[in-house]
C-alpha cells in the first residue's frame, strides 16, 4: 500500500474552487458565509445543506457547506472480494483519506473473500447483519462476475452508498517481450489463438470484458481467447514478471510501479484521453475504436437504520470535495464520477444489466 500512502499530502484550498457558492449552487465543502443558513435541497438526497464552521480536516475553521449533525465513522470493516490489488487499493484511500480529513476516526480493517468472480466477497458480505461499521468495496468486476457464475446473488440487497470513481485498464508486458504496440498481440492472438495466453483479474469482470471487447473490434473470435485467471493486480504483475504468459491486464493504478520503475511495457489504455500519470498509448490512438472504464463503489449493510444510512451517505458526500479527496483522484488519474444514495441506486439499475448484456454478447 505504499502508493495509497503517498497520496495523502492535500494541496491547499486556497484555490479557484474555493470561492463562495450561493445556497442554489452548493456542493458540501463549498465555501459559504452565513453561519446556520440553508442550502435547500442540495445535500445527498436532496437533504439541506447547512452553512457550519467546520472543525475538523482541510476546511478546519472556515465556514462550509455542510452537515453539522454528521457523525464521524468510528471504523470501516472492509470485505474485499478478491485478493490483494485495485479493491484493497480503493478501499485503503478511502478509509485513509476519511481519517485525514476527520470524517473517521479510528483505522480500518480488510478481510479478503477471494473467488467466484467476487461473489464470494458478496455472500459473505450479505451475512454481515445491523454493523454500522460493515462495508463491501464492489464494481464492475463483481458484477461481470455475478452473471458468468450466473449466481443468485444480488448485489442490490445491499445498500448502495457511493459510486466512487472511474478508473482505467491498461494492457501491460515485460519490456522484454516481442510485443511493442497493442495491434502487434492481437494479431498474435488472431493468428496463434489459445497459444497466447493473457492474464487478467477474475472471469467475468472487467480485464475479461475488455480482453473480449477487444477481440471483438478487431473481428478476432472470441473462443480465441486463452484468459488465465487471477484474483488481483498484483498478482497478475507477478505472474507477469514470472514469465510463462504472453500479456497482462488490470487497473492502471496497481501497474503503475512497475512500469515507472521499467518493468512492464505499456500496449493500451482503455481511457478516452492519455492519462496524467500512466504512460501509454489509448487503444483509440492505435486504432481500435475502444473505452471502457471500471468503477468501484461502496456497499453497507440493508438493514442499518435509516439513520446510520444517512450518515454513510453524508460522510461521503462530505469527502466527495476535500483536497485530500481530490489529491487521490489526480494522483491515480481516476474520473470523478461521485453518484450516492438514490443516484448510485440508479446508475447500477442501469448499469447492471449493461454488464450482463456484454457478457452474454461475447460468449463468456
Amino acid at each position: 500500500m505504499a502508493i495509497a500512502a503517498s497520496l495523502m499530502v492535500a494541496p491547499s484550498i486556497q484555490s479557484a474552487e474555493a470561492a463562495l457558492k450561493p445556497d442554489f449552487k452548493a456542493n458540501a465543502g463549498d465555501q459559504c458565509l452565513r453561519p446556520g443558513k440553508k442550502a435547500v435541497g442540495r445535500g445527498v438526497n436532496k437533504t439541506d445543506l447547512i452553512c457550519t464552521r467546520v472543525t475538523t480536516g482541510s476546511y478546519a475553521g472556515t465556514l462550509r457547506w455542510w452537515y453539522p449533525d454528521m457523525k464521524p465513522l468510528n471504523t470501516i470493516d472492509w470485505t474485499i472480494p478478491g485478493n490483494p490489488g485495485g479493491y484493497s487499493l480503493t478501499a485503503d484511500v478511502v478509509s485513509t483519506s476519511l481519517k485525514t480529513e476527520g470524517l473517521m476516526t479510528n483505522a480500518h480493517s480488510m478481510v479478503y473473500k477471494a473467488g467466484a468472480g467476487g461473489t464470494v466477497g458478496l455472500g459473505a458480505f450479505q451475512e454481515i447483519k445491523g454493523k454500522p461499521d460493515a462495508a463491501l468495496i464492489t464494481g464492475i468486476a463483481m458484477v461481470g462476475g455475478a452473471a458468468l457464475a450466473k449466481s443468485k446473488l444480488d448485489l442490490m440487497d445491499s445498500f448502495p452508498v457511493a459510486k466512487i470513481m472511474r478508473e482505467y485498464n491498461a494492457v501491460v508486458v515485460p519490456t522484454s517481450s516481442k510485443y511493442r504496440t497493442l495491434n502487434d498481440l492481437l494479431n498474435d492472438i488472431s493468428a496463434n489463438g489459445k497459444n497466447v495466453a493473457i492474464v487478467g483479474g477474475n472471469a467475468g469482470g472487467v480485464d475479461h470484458q475488455i480482453m473480449g471487447l477487444l477481440l471483438k473490434a478487431k473481428e478476432i473470435p472470441v473462443s480465441k481467447l486463452n484468459y488465465v485467471v487471477l484474483s488481483g493486480g498484483t498478482s497478475v504483475a507477478a505472474q507477469l514478471l514470472a514469465g510463462g504468459v504472453a500479456a497482462g491486464i488490470s487497473g492502471s493504478t496497481e501497474f503503475k510501479p512497475f512500469v515507472d520503475s521499467g518493468k512492464l511495457r505499456v500496449l493500451g489504455v482503455s481511457s478516452q484521453k492519455r492519462l496524467k500519470t500512466f504512460k501509454g498509448k489509448t487503444f483509440i490512438e492505435q486504432g481500435v475504436n475502444l473505452y471502457y472504464g471500471n468503477w468501484r463503489g461502496i456497499m453497507v449493510p440493508a438493514d442499518l437504520t435509516a439513520a446510520e444510512k444517512l450518515n454513510w451517505l453524508r460522510v461521503m458526500d462530505a469527502l466527495r470535495g476535500t483536497p485530500t479527496w481530490k489529491a487521490v483522484l489526480a494522483a491515480n488519474s481516476w474520473d470523478d464520477e461521485f453518484a450516492a444514495g438514490d443516484a448510485y441506486t440508479a446508475f447500477l439499475k442501469k448499469e447492471i444489466p449493461i454488464v450482463n448484456a456484454v457478457i452474454k454478447d461475447l460468449g463468456l
